[in-house]
């Protein structure tokens, strides 16, 4: 047989509480007219509300559960806490009105009631049932997290106690206090006030974008626990419906590339799905320098110029008099005049003169951004003389264990020569670098065919 939560949707629940109002309706409503109880005729009037916003609840549930449309990008989540509100505003009005006339009669000629044993006998049937219909409604609202059910449920909750009180009012006329029913209706209409205004209170809540109690404070603690999150500037949590709509700025190191971004951005989110699955969040990612890293913060100034597609080779000296020398690669569009090029060296040095204001000197060694895409072809066997010779001087250097592999590329009229030398494994990767540019300025002095040589380390 198949789970209740399996063969049940909230559209079903609200449907079936929809149908017993109606019946709550005609029956309490007959019962008030033939005994002229205001106590039932309050009931009556109660459930009828009821039926209304059972409606409301049916119709918002059906709605909130709609796909994002261009009209509506957030979803249709409001629509249950917007009935749950209407339920609330109706319930105070309706508790007015049974107030009213039960001080009116209390202060004027008491109404005469029958106290019959029928109304008494559908009165405690009611309680039974409305039990019924509370603790169904609560298990739905909590397993499908709905507004208009949760309402609902609290709707009922105070069905119960009203009934209840209408039950001793009839009690008591029956033992000859025939002011009693309207004092039931006046606990009737407070019994109603104060579930309305709990609704009213808490739906008008999410309709104005109130924060969900603790859910920003967790929520920064998630964020913040992803490594590369440097700082959580700000979090911003709202309800709609059955689930919780966000937006977050978090700050990470400004060398990130775009992809770096990206990936961040997919890990913090995954975070934030773990510990808050009802969370829709939209996140911004911001550059955060590190103050105390000086190199950080010459490729967050180059950033922010835009024209330097590449920076790198950055080295900071501190000279002997306190003062800073910058020196590094930048790399400009390959078509840009000098003139330009010059221009755009002269903004870096000033940006970075106003980050740094106790630089003596600063050093920009311009290289052309390559292209897109190059023609060339491997000529490694063609050249296999040539390979052998590069393999010996690569092998010559005492750092060097073995020369593992060359290959050379015809690039129109240039010779590129690709070099893998292997290395212990346990130098560093300062030493490797030094070890990699030595190898490149030796082949280029034993061989000046070659247009261009790359080594690199292996280990």
């Amino acid at each position: 047989m198949a789970a209740p939560g399996r063969r049940l949707n909230p559209q079903l629940v609200a449907a079936a509480s929809l149908c017993v109002d109606a019946a709550l309706v005609l029956a309490k409503l007959t019962t008030g007219l033939l005994t002229g109880s205001l106590g039932m005729l309050s009931e009556a009037a109660h459930s009828a509300l009821d039926l209304v916003a059972s409606g409301f609840a049916l119709l918002a549930i059906r709605t909130s559960r709609k796909p994002a449309d261009p009209e509506h990008p957030y979803g249709h989540g409001r629509a249950e806490n917007l009935a749950a509100f209407g339920e609330g505003v109706i319930l105070l009005v309706t508790s007015g009105g049974i107030a009213y006339e039960g001080i009116r009669r209390l202060l004027g000629e008491p109404a005469h009631v029958d106290p019959a044993i029928y109304a008494i006998v559908l009165l405690a049937g009611t309680m039974v049932l409305e039990l019924g219909r509370y603790l169904t409604l609560r298990w739905a609202a909590r397993k499908w997290d709905s507004a208009a059910l949760a309402a609902g449920s609290q709707n009922r909750l105070a069905d119960i106690f009203s009934s209840g009180g209408v039950l001793l009012g009839l009690i008591g006329v029956r033992m000859g206090y025939p002011w009693a029913d309207a004092v039931a209706a006046l606990v009737v209409a407070v019994i109603i006030a104060r579930a309305a205004g709990l609704l009213t209170w808490r739906s008008g809540d999410i309709l104005i974008d109130r924060a969900p109690r603790g859910v920003e404070a967790s929520l920064r603690d998630a964020i913040a626990g992803v490594p590369g999150v440097r700082e959580v500037r700000s979090v911003r949590v709202r309800r709609s419906g059955p689930r919780m709509l966000g937006d977050a700025r978090v700050a990470a190191r400004p060398t990130l590339t775009v992809e770096g971004a990206q990936d961040l951005r997919s890990r913090v989110l995954a975070a934030v799905g773990d510990t808050h699955p009802s969370l829709d969040l939209a996140l911004e990612v911001e550059s955060q320098p590190d103050e105390a890293n000086l190199v950080e913060r010459i490729h967050a100034a180059a950033d922010r110029q835009g024209i330097i597609r590449d920076l790198h080779n950055v080295t900071v000296e501190k000279e002997e008099d306190g003062r800073l020398h910058l020196t590094m690669h930048a790399k400009l569009p390959g078509d840009m005049t000098l003139d330009a090029a010059a221009a755009a060296t002269a903004q870096l040095e000033s940006n970075l003169r106003g980050e740094f204001p106790d630089v003596s000197r600063v050093d920009v060694h311009l290289e052309p951004l390559e292209p897109d895409l190059v023609s060339g072809a491997d000529v490694t066997r063609r050249r296999e003389d040539l390979a052998q010779l590069i393999c010996g001087i690569v092998e010559t250097h005492p750092s060097v264990v073995r020369c593992r592999d060359v290959e050379l590329s015809e690039r129109g009229e240039h010779l590129v020569a690709h070099v893998v030398a292997q290395m212990p494994g346990g130098i560093s990767l300062e030493d490797a670098h030094q070890v990699e540019t030595e190898l490149e300025e030796r082949i280029r002095r034993a061989l000046p065919e070659l247009t261009d040589v790359v080594a690199r380390a292996t280990p």
